[in-house]
């Protein structure tokens, strides 16, 4: 039942918004992110947490307008995502830039798919869309949310603008075909991968991270470009997209997967530090420890 309200307070304050000018549903999406901040701190206590340890320089006054900044991103992020169903592909093709956009063609023209990487930062949704409306093949690996409703919703929004929605469970199959068909696949990395993952730096603090994209791309030859879809001051979004070297040659091994995935990490880390109120730090990031760290601290 909780669920179902939830899903449904949100259809109606999509339906009251969606044809408000941008700049206006922004200036809500602040408001609503200074809402949860100030009235209903969710993980509140972690996002400073995070923060203090990533930017230890930082003064506490920093720190919190940084934090207040990543709330009003969010709002933003998810004011914006209401409004999905109403844009054109036109409206959608102003809004995001493609910058760098050379750098994904010329990696299509090697005729081995390619993966693309990055993380909660700015907004992803949209830049998502945004490869679809100008044309381009593209899946999204997409892991499920707890609310039913709202899954079903946010992917039917995903999917407007042709882009294909992947299953994280049984993402290996369709994440091959599109690659053979010479398609771009989306992957996020930024999110904690248990016991799964390989550890990586982040922000000086080693973090569980999915070994998909790099294993992926060893195996079928596809190409890795990162991308940060930096939201700008006059409301759109700047899509980057850097290549990101592979080793081809040495094969899946351990080492080589783990330095493929740092290549990315870093990336993401060299884009949060620029823009840190844009990165979603309400994720426990590092939440899964090294077994040597958890050896060392019970000994």
């Amino acid at each position: 039942m909780r669920h179902y309200l939830e899903y449904q307070a949100l259809l109606g304050i999509g339906f009251l918004i969606r044809h408000l000018p941008r700049t206006m549903i922004l200036r809500l999406g602040c408001l609503v992110g200074d809402f949860i901040y100030y009235c209903i701190p969710v993980r509140k206590s972690v996002v400073i947490d995070h923060l203090e340890q990533a930017f230890p320089e930082k003064s506490i006054a920093e720190i919190r307008k940084i934090a207040r900044g990543t709330y009003q991103n969010l709002g933003m992020n998810v004011l914006e995502h209401l409004c999905m169903p109403m844009l054109s592909i036109e409206e959608i093709r102003c809004i995001v830039d493609l910058a760098d956009e050379q750098i994904l063609v010329q990696a299509l023209e090697r005729k081995r798919g390619v993966i693309i990487v990055g993380g909660h930062l700015g907004n992803w949704e949209y830049s998502s869309s945004a490869l679809s409306a100008n044309g381009y093949r593209f899946g999204v690996v997409v892991a499920k949310i707890s609310n039913k409703y709202l899954d079903k919703k946010i992917n039917e929004h995903r999917q407007a603008t042709g882009g294909e929605m992947i299953p994280k469970k049984s993402s290996t199959k369709a994440v091959i075909r599109i690659l053979r068909d010479n398609g771009t696949v989306g992957m996020l990395i930024d999110q904690n991968q248990n016991r799964g993952g390989t550890f990586v730096d982040f922000f000086g603090r080693p973090c569980s991270t999915a070994k998909g994209p790099a294993l992926m791309a060893l195996k079928t030859g596809a190409s890795i470009i990162f991308f940060a879809a930096i939201r700008q001051p006059d409301g759109t979004i700047r899509v980057a997209f850097e290549p990101v070297d592979i080793d081809y040659q040495a094969g899946p091994t351990d080492e080589n997967i783990r330095d493929i995935t740092q290549r990315c990490t870093s990336r993401l880390e060299h884009y949060s530090r620029l823009y840190p109120d844009q990165w979603f730090w309400m994720h426990r990031r590092w939440k899964t420890r090294p077994s040597e760290e958890i050896s060392a601290t019970l000994n």
